[in-house]
């Protein structure tokens, strides 16, 4: 386990965390091994990798700022980024693996150990145990829309909201708890437009279920980045549409 949980130790995490592979094997199916793509459909799986490889990208543009911020010598670090930039570029996902495989050196990821030291830890670990009780959560939700009389639009907003959570959780090795926060984000302003449609169903089981989940992943967004419980988004949110959901 790293000594400090951040951008740079999640990348070394994943890097690590990747299996030998045959030479002839395709990049693609290595980043989606790792990041445990389901689908089968080769458009939507290019399309799902290329997202969690965005992510990693992206972790990498705040490491290259957090190190900036520690006022560190760029030429102790650069190099790596560069490389890492290199391997996750979907420019070689139809390409063999070697050809990313070079970037992934040792050196590369003792640099970007040594970042990840340096960099402030950020957040605490959510435990697998508690990811799984939220997917768990998410498939019950999804079992309870299956004949449900809500209305169209509410419905098709809970199948979002399932959507939302389970590419949270997906990205969670990746960006952290972030993830979930930002997730969180995106549901309260959705919750916000549709709060009369929702008070008009506060009986129904499959609301509850939202509810549950909601509060169930804000709780540990919450306590991995060491938030002040007053200011749960997932309390907040059900506080605007009038309280109706049990606790």
């Amino acid at each position: 386990m790293p000594k400090n949980i951040n951008s740079a130790s999640r990348i070394v995490s994943l890097i690590k965390a990747i299996p030998s592979h045959p030479d002839n094997t395709q990049t693609m199916e290595v980043w989606a091994s790792l990041f445990q793509v389901p689908e089968r459909s080769p458009q939507r799986r290019s399309f799902v990798v290329s997202e969690r490889l965005g992510a990693m990208y992206r972790e990498l543009d705040i490491v290259r700022s957090q190190m900036t911020a520690k006022n560190f010598s760029e030429e102790l670090y650069a190099s790596a980024i560069a490389q890492l930039e290199a391997a996750f570029s979907t420019m070689s996902l139809h390409t063999s693996w070697p050809n990313v495989r070079q970037h992934l050196t040792a050196e590369t990821l003792v640099a970007m150990a040594f970042c990840g030291e340096i960099i402030d830890n950020e957040e605490d670990l959510i435990s697998a145990e508690e990811l799984t009780e939220i997917e768990n959560k998410v498939q019950d939700l999804e079992q309870s829309l299956e004949g449900s009389t809500l209305p169209p639009r509410l419905k098709s907003l809970i199948q979002h909201h399932i959507d939302l959570i389970r590419k949270a959780l997906a990205e969670y090795p990746i960006v952290g708890a972030r993830s979930l926060r930002q997730a969180a984000r995106t549901a309260l302003g959705e919750i916000v437009e549709v709060r009369e449609e929702i008070s008009a169903h506060p009986d129904a089981p499959e609301i509850a279920n939202l509810g549950s989940v909601w509060k169930r992943v804000n709780s540990a967004a919450d306590l991995a980045l060491k938030a002040d419980k007053l200011v749960q988004l997932g309390q907040k949110a059900w506080d605007v549409v009038g309280g109706f959901l049990p606790s």
